[in-house]
């Protein structure tokens, strides 16, 4: 028999807007700006200004976890999102680390649900 996943009482999207007190819409921007490196803060704003596809990934991970209440895949996302870059062609990406990074955005995520382990909720 295995254990059962305890799931967070919210999404980490519903969690982050609270927490952050940010509309629904300024969602993805917020957490991209929050979980870039911050030696890269600069020059994203550069690339993104210019050529906001670059940063496709990046957003693709945001909404994947905007609705994520199961830590268990939370952290598989992320991991899935390490080996994307790390496999990654674009030397700029992956040389500079002009991206998201994935231990701010854990960083984040004990931020929003520390204080609610109490409230975590075992799937029926």
């Amino acid at each position: 028999m295995q254990p059962k996943t305890l799931l967070w009482p919210k999404g980490f999207k519903e969690a982050f807007c609270e927490r952050y007190r940010c509309s629904p819409e300024m969602y993805e921007r917020r957490v991209f700006w929050r979980s870039l490196y911050r030696h890269a803060v600069p020059l994203a704003a550069l690339i993104y200004w210019l050529k906001p596809e670059f940063f496709k990934e990046d957003f693709d991970l945001i909404r994947e976890l905007d609705r994520m209440n199961n830590p268990e895949i939370f952290r598989s996302e992320l991991n899935f999102f390490y080996g994307r870059n790390m496999r990654d062609r674009n030397w700029i990406r992956r040389t500079f680390y002009i991206r998201l990074s994935a231990k701010r955005i854990l960083k984040l995520k004990n931020e929003l649900f520390r204080s609610s382990l109490a409230g975590l909720i075992t799937p029926k």
